[in-house]
């Protein structure tokens, strides 16, 4: 999809409600305790949907701004918000192409976002991602592993490891060689590489996928 359809398709579905439902990923656990032992404080989800996880890292006591290129996806995240009484800040953007000031966040995580791009979009908000971060901050991406049952099942793309779902998206499947080319090592120090089973309630039914966990720090060299 190019960026005007991939808007259209998120508002359509968030525009029928809450797509994957209210409740968190199951990577949220794992990353709250990283997070504090790093000191952040000022973190941003690219890619945040309805605030499912925005919200629960607000929660948390972090300063979160959720980022999103869906309008009607971003109206459920400030509803819970506002009824919560939760500070998060939600705001339409496209990572890839953001002017959010360099070294803003002490944090930046991206869910379910990277992959769904091809290699030069990929990079591109690898890229801002990095930039958006300060000295030493960090990076967390959560993206399909090539052993997803989708990986053998959908529809081949011309790039490897890509497939396009029953929906119609791209959908990148990760190998670890995949994702050390993507997260260059004189710019990010990788803390975390490792497959997780991610678990989540969309609107289908809750599901587990296998995905790679990333968290990388960023060096200042660069």
């Amino acid at each position: 999809m190019d960026s005007k359809d991939a808007v259209a398709f998120w508002d359509a579905r968030y525009a029928r409600g809450l797509v994957y439902g209210t409740e968190p990923t199951s990577i949220v656990h794992r990353l709250v305790p990283l997070l504090r032992a790093h000191k952040v404080r000022r973190l941003l989800e690219a890619g945040c949907g309805s605030g499912r996880d925005a919200l629960f890292y607000a929660r948390a006591g972090f300063e979160v701004t959720g980022t999103d290129i869906s309008e009607q996806a971003l109206r459920w995240a400030r509803q819970r918000a506002a009824a919560e009484g939760l500070g998060a800040s939600f705001m339409v953007d496209d990572l890839a192409e953001t002017r959010l000031p360099a070294g803003t966040f002490d944090a930046a995580i991206a869910v379910h976002l990277v992959h769904l791009h091809l290699d030069d979009g990929r990079r591109a908000m690898v890229n801002q991602l990095w930039r958006l971060t300060r000295d030493a901050g960090l990076i967390a991406l959560v993206n399909y592993s090539t052993r997803e049952a989708g990986f053998d099942g959908w529809q081949r793309h011309a790039e490897q490891n890509t497939r396009i779902d029953p929906k119609g998206k791209l959908v990148h499947f990760f190998t670890e060689e995949d994702l050390r080319d993507l997260l260059p090592p004189e710019c990010l120090e990788i803390l975390t590489l490792e497959e997780v089973d991610l678990a989540e309630a969309p609107d289908s039914g809750p599901v587990s996928h296998r995905e790679w966990l990333v968290v990388a720090r960023k060096i200042r060299a660069c």
